[in-house]
């Protein structure tokens, strides 16, 4: 009886990696913006189907709001203060023209937060 009892609760339980939706809809600008600022690649169609649970994902969009994710993440004064907070440079920016100046800003952080950590021993 105990031990059908755990596999009712356990069997209730939302999946951890399925985002939750209020109405039911995805909201795909959303969606790519979120991408775009976690510094994640575009992802694929069926990539986002499954993520989403959702089979017919808005590509246009996606694109959008990645895009929209990708003007405020992709920024030298951003990317140079997640250098300086030890934080990776973001997938999301390798793509764009001034790619190498942003990677540079982002270096150029790295090195200031590792100086930063030395004066403090």
């Amino acid at each position: 009886m105990l031990l059908a009892i755990a596999f009712i609760l356990t069997g209730c339980q939302l999946a951890p990696d399925l985002p939750a939706s209020d109405t039911g809809k995805t909201d795909w600008y959303q969606a790519g913006y979120d991408d775009a600022i976690a510094g994640a690649v575009v992802k694929d169609d069926a990539t986002l189907a499954a993520n989403y649970n959702d089979l017919k994902p808005d590509r246009s969009r996606y694109m959008k709001g990645y895009a929209s994710g990708q003007k405020k993440i992709c920024q030298p004064e951003a990317l140079y203060a997640r250098g300086v907070n030890g934080k990776l440079y973001p997938a999301s920016c390798d793509g764009l023209n001034n790619a190498g100046q942003l990677r540079e800003a982002w270096q150029r952080g790295m090195d200031q937060g590792a100086r930063d950590a030395l004066e403090k021993k």
